[in-house]
This record gives C-alpha cells, structure tokens and sequence, in this order.
C-alpha cells in the first residue's frame, strides 16, 4: 500500500506505525464511502480477539525460540534456545 503525501504526515502526527497499517489490511473490515474509497477499522470484537493474541505472542516472543524452515516454505521443526 502506498501513502499520500498527506496519509504519511498524519501517520506521524498519530503515532501510526506502518506495522498497524499491515494489521488493518490484513484484519480490518472494509466500509464502503464516496468517491471510490473505503475505510478500514477494526471491530470491537477483532480489538479484543488481537489484543489477547498480541499479549501470547509477547510473551512466546521472549522465549527466545527460533524455527527451521526449507527452501520450499515449509516449517520442519521449532524449538527454544537454551
């Protein structure tokens, strides 16, 4: 998704990370408006749902795990570092 001009500097003056952008493309509900645009926000429910998922994955994220994965995409294996 590329930004305005415009879109970039209220990004910054909101505190809007790219990465929140990257969650409302891929979770947000898309609302129809005027002139062959759209909003995209996140339902109170969807709110909930990822704030709890975000906690978890804090809290795995800490864990200090790593994955395998091969050259075709596929995880082979998971683990934590010791």
């Amino acid at each position: 998704m590329t930004l305005s001009h415009h879109a970039n500097k209220r990004c910054q003056q909101r505190g809007i990370t790219p990465d929140l952008i990257l969650v409302l493309e891929a979770l947000g509900m898309e609302i129809c408006q005027k002139g062959n645009s759209y909003v995209l926000q996140l339902d109170k429910k969807t709110q909930r749902s990822l704030s709890k998922r975000l906690k978890s994955l804090f809290m795995q994220v800490q864990k200090n795990i790593f994955v395998v994965i091969s050259d075709d995409e596929t995880v082979i294996t998971a683990a934590h570092k010791h």
